[in-house]
């Protein structure tokens, strides 16, 4: 089944797939089911758009917070029937650094990434069902702090256009925060693979492809002498820190 996540005011499109069908001839119906999430949801609104054969999913509204399964049914060239079921999360998705910074992984691309159902897993506080906005965001937000202080002695930010590699950090980063506990070892071997990835371009044994970089201080005169990196000892607070920053 293939998920989306989009904002109330958000038109989203998706061409769809009927296990292997490629010649649609006829759309039959669509049937949307909210989960009841929220009470009294804004329904989500589902169009298909059949097109030389191919079908497109257009999706509008829908209320904050609220999940959707959007059943698609189609007939092929020969008249054979097909199904196919599209889950919908519908979230503000809007969030920004405390300094009013844009942030450089948007909610939508965590999901997408990690899967619907561990971000609930993981941020669902009240047990509704429903991603925890504060819980997730807080998460990105240290996980790009800590990102940027890695990049900012050496790149000027904020970055034109964020590399995938910087969104990966995040992502690594910020999803292992999400377990007060202590990650399990496939979510926390990521995030100190960031962390060491950091730490190289921090100490200028590596570069951020594309990133420009930041121009010279002025010195005035004065000498400095660097002290090394920011993290003297390695990645032996790293997992601790995890646990504890910003939660």
């Amino acid at each position: 089944m293939k998920f989306i996540v989009k904002q109330p005011a958000e038109i989203a499109r998706l061409p769809m797939e009927f296990g292997g069908v490629s010649t649609i001839s006829n759309l039959v119906g669509i049937d949307v089911e909210a989960r009841g999430l929220v009470p009294g949801a804004t329904e989500l609104v589902a169009v298909g758009n059949l097109l030389a054969s191919a079908l497109t999913l257009e999706l509008r509204e829908g209320g904050a917070g609220e999940r959707y399964l959007v059943t698609v049914t189609v007939d092929d060239a020969v008249g054979a029937r097909a199904q196919a079921e599209v889950e919908v999360a519908v979230l503000d998705l809007a969030w920004a650094m405390p300094d009013g910074g844009a942030p450089m992984l948007s909610i939508a691309e965590f999901v997408q990434r990690f899967g619907l159902d561990e971000t609930v897993r993981m941020t669902d506080e009240r047990g509704d069902g429903r991603i925890g906005k504060d819980l997730l965001v807080g998460a990105l937000t240290a996980a790009q702090a800590i990102v940027q202080a890695a990049l900012g002695n050496r790149y000027t930010l904020p970055l034109v256009d964020v590399p995938e590699i910087v969104k990966v950090w995040i992502g690594d980063i910020a999803r292992a925060r999400l377990y007060p506990n202590g990650a399990p070892d496939g979510i926390e071997a990521p995030a100190k693979a960031a962390q060491r990835a950091l730490e190289r371009i921090e100490d200028g044994k590596s570069s951020l492809p594309g990133a420009t970089a930041a121009p010279p201080s002025d010195e005035g005169g004065v000498s400095f002498h660097s002290g090394g990196r920011a993290y003297p000892d390695a990645l032996s607070g790293y997992v601790g820190g995890l646990r504890s920053y910003g939660r």
